[in-house]
């Protein structure tokens, strides 16, 4: 600002004695020069922001000679008893709900209704072998294995609707003696590894590792599912490094798959059949753009740190004037509902209490903003409740764990993509949150404008300046002497 100063004032020096028609035009360059510096900064910095964004949000416009092979697979959506989970989640968050309540009787008037919702199950149809045999099975981000009934078993089958699989008839099955066994929260089941041809929608890949299922405990015979075909990280795999159906899959196509990505595609009508898709993000779900977000590394079980679930961190969650720092969120596509720790549940349901003492609405109870990379991803009353006669009934539950479990209540506003390839997993643009670090960053920026600005400005006067300063000195030695002198008498005369 000073050098800027000093400017005007040399401005003011040099033409004082000038043409003020020239004057006037210099000064007028001057704000033409300093403008246009502002409107140079500004697009400088909009380009910046724009390939920030594409840097950091999709990233996947890649040239390709070859069009990108899309693996797509029929699902169908339904509301029942995941089966790796049972009704144990619903348990757990009775028995802390039963205390809270207890504890926190004659503090507010207002009863909070928790929707007892069941989770929500994606399940298509597989096949097995050659000729394949088919096989309905539940899509799981929280497990790895692949694994489905053996002929053999005698209790995996108590309803008699559950296809078994029959090794010898395939000709490229591979049988092996290494048991396994596969423990659930709910639940367990036993059996051989081993290997044969995958048929999963217009794809076919070779040697798939599978657990071939001999006995299994409730409840799995009466469950309307032949098996569990396991979308999470390899780290979760039983045994520890075995291949999973997602890492064979990326090494047949990894050539000609674009994106090592899959995500859900579902209707809003339940009754109308989505697809499970791979290797093609679906774009036209992100109309505002696209945000990576990188996976969290666990241990796994020999305590090695490894990929196992689709955790991200969290770097706030906001609700009715409170901030949570430090969480980590587990997307769970087979999650129905929201799935707090007990601490966390307990502020946000004295939060959704008082609300309800004014306004027994769901669009009334205080906002859930979920601060994931930078962006907000806000979650409304009318988002996490059910309207019903005489109040809100919510989908906010409550376990004893450290970690959030994001579910479908998430899912349905906003659209995820898992990169499998990548170990991340892409969020729409939400609204951005303004923190300290970015607000000093925004200050800085401008700053840098400033003497960007003076710099136009200098050199616009100094040119303009030097061009008045040129044309005074060089006047006087144009100018004909006779004239002068003729000049000068007539003014005499006229003087006389």
């Amino acid at each position: 600002m000073r050098g800027a100063m000093e400017s005007l004032r040399q401005l003011r020096g040099v033409t004082q004695d000038s043409d003020p028609a020239r004057v006037r035009s210099a000064r007028g360059l001057l704000v033409l020069g300093a403008v246009g510096g502002f409107l140079v900064a500004c697009c400088t910095g909009l380009v910046g922001m724009l390939v920030g964004r594409y840097l950091a949000g999709n990233g996947n416009a890649k040239s390709s000679t070859l069009d990108p092979v899309v693996l797509s697979l029929p699902v169908m959506r339904a509301s029942a008893p995941h089966p790796l989970a049972g009704r144990v989640r619903q348990r757990e968050h009775d028995r802390f709900f039963s205390r809270y309540m207890r504890l926190q009787k004659g503090t507010f008037p207002t009863e909070i209704d928790i929707k007892n919702q069941d989770d929500a199950v994606y399940y298509g149809v597989i096949g097995l072998g050659r000729p394949a045999q088919q096989f309905r099975v539940v899509f799981d981000t929280g497990s790895a294995n692949l694994w489905v009934p053996s002929e053999e078993c005698v209790n995996c089958d108590s309803m008699k609707i559950h296809n078994k699989f029959d090794g010898p008839s395939s000709s490229t099955y591979e049988h092996s003696r290494f048991a396994v066994e596969l423990a659930y929260a709910t639940g367990s089941c036993k059996g051989f590894l081993a290997r044969d041809r995958l048929n999963f929608g217009n794809a076919t890949v070779e040697k798939v590792p599978f657990v071939e299922v001999f006995q299994v405990s409730a409840p799995f015979p009466a469950s309307d599912f032949d098996g569990i075909f396991g979308l999470g990280f390899a780290g979760l795999a039983t045994p520890p490094g075995l291949v999973t159906p997602l890492d064979l899959m990326l090494k047949t196509y990894s050539g000609r798959l674009r994106e090592k990505v899959f995500s859900f595609l579902m209707s809003n009508d339940p009754s109308v059949p989505g697809e499970l898709r791979f290797g093609q993000v679906p774009m036209e779900r992100y109309s505002e753009g696209l945000r990576w977000i990188d996976v969290l590394k666990d241990v796994d079980a020999a305590g090695q740190p490894a990929y196992r679930f689709w955790a991200v961190s969290m770097d706030t969650v906001s609700f009715a004037g409170k901030k949570l720092t430090g969480r980590v969120g587990l997307l769970d596509s087979g999650a129905s509902c929201l799935v707090l720790p007990e601490k966390d549940a307990s502020l946000f349901y004295d939060a959704v209490r008082e609300a309800q003492q004014h306004d027994a609405r769901c669009s009334a109870l205080p906002k859930l903003t979920l601060t994931i990379g930078g962006q907000d991803y806000v979650l409304t009353g009318d988002d996490y409740g059910f309207q019903q006669l005489g109040g809100c009934q919510l989908c906010v539950q409550a376990r004893e764990d450290r970690t959030w479990i994001i579910g479908d209540v998430f899912h349905r506003k906003f659209p995820v993509t898992y990169d499998f390839g990548a170990h991340r997993i892409g969020l729409p643009l939400g609204r951005h949150h303004w923190t300290y670090t970015s607000l000093v960053l925004s200050f800085m920026a401008v700053a840098l404008c400033v003497p960007l600005l003076v710099t136009f400005g200098k050199v616009y006067h100094r040119r303009y300046a030097r061009r008045l300063t040129t044309r005074g000195t060089e006047a006087p030695a144009t100018r004909d002497p006779a004239c002068e002198l003729s000049h000068s008498h007539r003014s005499g005369e006229r003087l006389r």
